[in-house]
C-alpha cells in the first residue's frame, strides 16, 4: 500500500500532469477571472454592512489564508519543475527499494519456515565446548505421560498447552488457542503469584 502510495504521488501524478497541462492552465484562468467579480461584488456593498463585513473577515481570515496556502503550494506542487524532480525521485525510490523489498521476503520465508517446524530437542553447547542434546522438554511430558492420572488437568503457561496435550496427552487450561484473554491473564497471575494467593485462584479454575 505504502509503495503504492509513493508510485501514485511520485510517478503517476507528474506524468498526468505532463500529458494534461491545459487542465492548470484553465484553472489559472478561471481563478484570474473570479477576483475582478469579487472586487467588484464588495466595492458594491453598502456603508451601513462594513461592519458586518469587517467581522466576518476576521472570523474567516485564517481560513481563508489556509485556502490560499494550500492553493500556492498546489500550483507550486504541479508545476513542470516539480513535476519532474517527483518523477525522478520516484523512479529512484523504486529501484532502491526493490533490493530490500527481495530480502524482506527472503526473511518472512526464512521466519515461517523456522516458526512451522518447532522443535523439543535441540542442539546445545557447554561452556568447555562440549556439544549436547537438551531433551528436558521432551522428558517432563514423557514424565506427565507416565505419572499423573489420565484425567489430570495441568495449568502452565499457554505456551506449552498443545505440547502437553500432544505429548503427555493430558488436558490443559490454556493453549495457543485460548482467546479469552482474561483466563490468560488469570494463568499469568497464578504463575506469579505467592504459593498462597496463586492455589486460593488456582482452586477455582
Amino acid at each position: 500500500v505504502a509503495l503504492g502510495f509513493v508510485a501514485d504521488e511520485l510517478i503517476v501524478k507528474p506524468l498526468s500532469n505532463f500529458l494534461e497541462p491545459s487542465s492548470s492552465a484553465e484553472e489559472e484562468t478561471e481563478q484570474e477571472e473570479e477576483k475582478p467579480s469579487t472586487s467588484m461584488s464588495k466595492a458594491s456593498t453598502k456603508k451601513g454592512k462594513k461592519k458586518a463585513t469587517t467581522a466576518k473577515k476576521a472570523v474567516t481570515d485564517p481560513l481563508a489564508q489556509l485556502v490560499d496556502l494550500k492553493s500556492s503550494v498546489l500550483k507550486v506542487y504541479n508545476t513542470s519543475g516539480v513535476s519532474v524532480i517527483r518523477l525522478v525521485s520516484g523512479m529512484l525510490f523504486v529501484v532502491v527499494m526493490l533490493p530490500q523489498y527481495g530480502e524482506f521476503y527472503k526473511y518472512c520465508h526464512a521466519m515461517a519456515e523456522r516458526m512451522s517446524h518447532p522443535s523439543i530437542m535441540f542442539q546445545g553447547q557447554l561452556r568447555n565446548g562440549q556439544t549436547i542434546i537438551v531433551d528436558d522438554y521432551r522428558e517432563g511430558y514423557w514424565w506427565l505421560r507416565d505419572n499423573t492420572p489420565y484425567d489430570t488437568r495441568v495449568l502452565s503457561w499457554w505456551d506449552y498447552g498443545y505440547q502437553i496435550s500432544g505429548i503427555a496427552n493430558r488436558t490443559t487450561l490454556a493453549d495457543g488457542n485460548t482467546w479469552n484473554h482474561e483466563h490468560i491473564a488469570t494463568l499469568g497471575r497464578i504463575l506469579t503469584a505467592p504459593q498462597e494467593d496463586a492455589h486460593r485462584i488456582a482452586r477455582h479454575l
